[in-house]
């Protein structure tokens, strides 16, 4: 068995697998996920885990349409048996409710307030989600060992969120038709690259179709072009022709591939307004 295995462990609280469960790392993690359907939310009532202990939670429900964003609403209490009461009475858009507490009952109110805190704006950050929350939360002053201890158990959130299903605090997929697309010509060299940049994986993406220059000045020094074309470009009435989208590390590098030339990949990517990359995109 790989040395970082570890199990993750489902309970099913009613018997059934649409029903409300516990999800646990058993002794890798005191965090434990309790999943509970809006129908069966009373059994919160009945859960020492839950009823009387701070928590952080998450409630879910379906977007208004098809193509709409699941809806979040993300929270704090210290006791969730309780706080549901308000959240059945005042929203009642909501389905399901993924409630996190510590097995050993060792965090407290100001802890939770920080998870709080860090999951609306992890959250904020991916926009996978329509984030229901009115305004955001403040930061609670915790000791900085605390801030360590609750950011690794934050982690364990994340984890537990990802197994479950929800993929909340994981970036957007951006469709073809949301991408922010940027352009890179040389008329004289036959060349122009079209591609965005992916903001996730820190990349850019260099699209299919794109014309790469025939030949490249003294001045620029990239060995490896020759195997970049022999792999992924193919030869089309004599011009080298990009055959699938491809990953390059950096912006430079990528008009650099295009242009055959030394390149600011930063200033030379424009989108169709002219603006250039770096005055687009967060470095």
């Amino acid at each position: 068995m790989n040395a970082k295995s570890f199990t993750i462990h489902t309970e099913l609280l009613d018997g059934t697998l649409e029903g409300a469960r516990n999800i646990y790392m058993g002794a890798n993690s005191t965090c434990h996920l309790y999943v509970i359907p809006r129908g069966e939310i009373s059994l919160a009532n009945t859960l020492s885990d839950i009823s009387g202990q701070p928590a952080f939670y998450i409630l879910l429900g379906e977007g208004e349409g098809p193509d709409d964003r699941a809806k979040a609403y993300i929270g704090q209490t210290t006791d969730f048996a309780n706080r549901k009461n308000d959240h059945m009475q005042k929203k009642d858009w909501w389905d399901t409710a993924l409630v996190f507490i510590s097995d050993n009952h060792k965090i407290y109110g100001d802890d939770v307030r920080f998870l709080e805190y860090i999951g609306v704006k992890a959250a904020q950050e991916t926009d996978s989600f329509e984030l229901l929350n009115g305004s955001n939360p403040r930061k609670p002053n915790i000791a900085p060992f605390r801030v360590n201890d609750m950011e690794v158990f934050f982690r364990d959130i994340e984890l537990l969120t990802r197994f479950y299903g929800c993929r909340i605090f994981e970036r957007r997929q951006v469709s073809a038709s949301e991408r922010h697309l940027f352009y890179v010509k040389a008329a004289e060299r036959h060349a122009d690259g079209v591609g965005y940049y992916d903001e996730t994986n820190r990349k850019f993406v260099l699209m299919k179709g794109s014309r790469l220059a025939l030949d490249v000045v003294a001045s620029y020094k990239n060995a490896g072009r020759p195997k970049f074309i022999s792999e992924h470009c193919r030869i089309v009435n004599g011009e080298i022709v990009l055959w699938h989208d491809v990953a390059v590390d950096s912006p430079s590098g990528a008009s650099g591939l295009v242009l055959g030339r030394p390149s600011n990949g930063w200033a030379d990517w424009t989108d169709a307004e002219g603006h250039s990359l770096n005055s687009v995109v967060k470095r």
